[in-house]
């Protein structure tokens, strides 16, 4: 139909026209951006669940960098619990050394001092140990919590670090006693050595009892004596946990027990048949720390081997729990990986252009767009077909 007012052709015309050039112009948008969807127009329902998409996204980013955090913490106390367990490692060769019946009063205090060196680099790493200037080590570090996942509650938290100060590190519990000893007690114990034979009993922390027979010997001295009664208590002391010392001078006797927790340190006496000279019941005692340990005796090594013991097992439980929480956040950066691989996959998927498909859109626009020029040129013409009629 050819009318005056209106050209249908031309309307047709102009509406395909537009047609191609949004195609053309969409194709071309997403080819620039690479997205399928710029805008909620282009697929409002999935614009919705792309953006929840994202925010997982970036909320898995951050979380694998609060995880790294995580991470870089327990290495920073790992580390400073390490050199702290190489101190006590050397401490207690020092001790054991200190152990040693051969060592001059010259030797023990070489000793002492290398020892109380080492307690002030244990105490110094202690209260010099931060992170992100939160000191670690030296009993006010609570708990920390990371975020290890992109939901509330999706947490692991570091605690329990131990308190290494040299004031808290290191305890022992035993039973001790002394006995005075003069001429007469070993003039006592020869002879009845001299008579014949000499048991002697110990009662151990756990209450039972352990004995060593003295044969007899009529041609012993006080002191070489003496010296056997302490040697047959010691033949004992790995069951009993009761060992003898000889004072520095030969006045005295020095029990220390061992004592296991549930104990009572009571428990722990040393009798001997003939004589009650030697004989002693223990009393409870309770050390803590590093510091005020002697080597200057051997019982004072003892008891030091026993407060190393427990701060190198308190170091090393502290360490084992760090090791443990630095795999479960290694564990847990490659769930964060992964998760974060398969959405940002999931949202490509849906958001991402199809280039190949979006490439052929753009050429049947463009081909459709230049037929409509062409055919809008030719809808222009029917005008002249009406001024014909008109001649």
């Amino acid at each position: 139909m050819t009318g005056i007012n209106t050209s249908t052709l031309a309307l047709f015309s102009q509406s395909n026209l537009y047609k191609s050039s949004h195609l053309l112009s969409t194709a071309m948008q997403r080819l620039s951006s690479g997205m399928r969807i710029n805008s909620a127009r282009d697929d409002a329902a999935g614009m919705s669940i792309a953006e929840r998409f994202l925010g997982n996204i970036r909320g898995l980013s951050q979380v694998a960098r609060d995880t790294s955090d995580g991470i870089s913490l327990a290495q920073t106390a790992d580390g400073a619990l390490s050199k702290t367990s190489d101190s006590l490692q050397r401490m207690r060769e020092l001790a054991v050394q200190a152990g040693n019946g051969t060592l001059n009063s010259a030797d023990r205090q070489a000793l002492q001092k290398e020892f109380d060196q080492l307690t002030g680099e244990v105490d110094r790493v202690a209260k010099t140990t931060r992170f992100n200037g939160q000191k670690l080590l030296d009993g006010s570090f609570g708990a920390a919590t990371f975020q290890v996942g992109p939901r509330a509650g999706d947490s692991v938290t570091v605690g329990g670090m131990a308190n290494t100060q040299a004031d808290a590190l290191g305890q022992s519990t035993y039973a001790s006693a002394t006995v005075a000893v003069d001429d007469a007690k070993k003039s006592h114990l020869q002879a009845d050595l001299a008579a014949g034979d000499v048991t002697v009993t110990v009662t151990g922390a756990d209450g039972k009892n352990y004995s060593t027979v003295m044969q007899q010997d009529s041609e012993l001295t006080g002191d070489e004596a003496l010296g056997k009664f302490v040697q047959a208590i010691n033949k004992n002391s790995e069951a009993s946990g009761v060992t003898a010392f000889v004072g520095e001078d030969g006045s005295s006797i020095e029990y220390r027990a061992t004592v296991d927790p549930g104990q009572d340190p009571a428990n722990v006496a040393v009798a001997a048949s003939g004589s009650n000279d030697f004989a002693a019941q223990g009393q409870a005692r309770q050390t803590q720390g590093l510091r005020g340990m002697d080597l200057s005796t051997q019982s004072g090594a003892w008891e030091a081997l026993q407060r190393i013991d427990s701060a190198i097992d308190k170091v090393s439980s502290s360490r084992a729990s760090l090791g443990a929480v630095q795999n479960r956040f290694e564990t847990a950066i490659q769930n964060i990986d992964i998760a974060h691989e398969n959405t940002s996959a999931a949202r490509g998927r849906m958001v991402d252009a199809d280039l190949a498909k979006e490439i052929s859109n753009q050429s049947r626009a463009m081909i459709l767009q230049h037929m409509g020029f062409a055919m809008q040129a030719q809808a222009n013409q029917s005008g002249r077909w009406t001024l014909a009629l008109l001649r």
